[in-house]
């Protein structure tokens, strides 16, 4: 597995990666590269649009980036999808890491709001969990799940050979992010499939009612559906 995929699994899986597109060169170029300078790591986000900024930036672009070159054809509209996906996805990514991070010394939470809900560095990298270590990490996957509902109409409009990947994989980004709402233990868990839940994800992936494909898709119980 290379640098990029372990930091970003939910990035790096959303769209196929060939070597010539961007997500392709970054996982092959992390994994190439020392995976201590592999890829810059912002150590500290003053405020929550420090975080947004960085999100935009590193995952956003990057999600953007990446449609448009497997889809040359794409609206400005669908690369705005995009954008918007890429964003919810490097917040989820930040909550799947944030105990591997803070003990390598990189806090991503923005102090602002640490300092709001009380929440100190000595948590994260001590791994000490508490409620208000769970009320931050609620509050930033309720943050990330309303950007991906938004992205959710890219899985009706993208190409058939990227619309069933693009579904299932903001089905299972909605999956981890209701996780990191409900959990008492998130953010330090990794919320794995069940059986169960994977034949839901799996149905909704290919079945679309009419109301919902009227709405332009959502993100509720069991993920987004598109």
């Amino acid at each position: 597995m290379s640098v990029f995929t372990d930091r970003h699994p939910l990035l790096a899986r959303a769209l196929p990666s060939p070597t010539h597109t961007p997500i392709g060169q970054a996982i092959r170029g992390s994994a190439a590269s020392n995976p201590q300078n592999a890829e810059h790591i912002s150590v500290t986000h003053a405020n929550f649009a420090d975080l947004m900024q960085s999100a935009r930036q590193e995952g956003g672009q990057l999600m953007h980036d990446q449609l448009a070159a497997l889809w040359p054809q794409a609206s400005p509209h669908d690369l705005a999808l995009a954008q918007g996906l890429g964003v919810a996805l490097w917040l989820g990514d930040m909550l799947l890491r944030v105990r591997e991070d803070a003990q390598n010394g990189h806090f991503l939470f923005p102090q602002d709001l640490m300092q709001r809900y009380l929440v100190d560095t000595a948590q994260l990298t001590e791994g000490r969990h508490d409620f208000a270590l769970r009320r931050l990490s609620e509050h930033l996957a309720a943050q990330a799940l309303k950007i991906l509902q938004g992205s959710a109409p890219l899985g009706l409009s993208a190409p058939l050979a990227l619309r069933y990947r693009l579904r299932w994989h903001m089905l299972y980004a909605g999956f981890i992010l209701q996780a990191m709402q409900s959990d008492p233990k998130a953010p330090f868990i990794q919320p794995v499939l069940s059986f169960r839940d994977r034949m839901t994800l799996l149905k909704n992936t290919f079945f679309i009612s009419a109301s919902t494909a009227s709405k332009g898709g959502s993100c509720g119980t069991g993920g987004c559906s598109t």
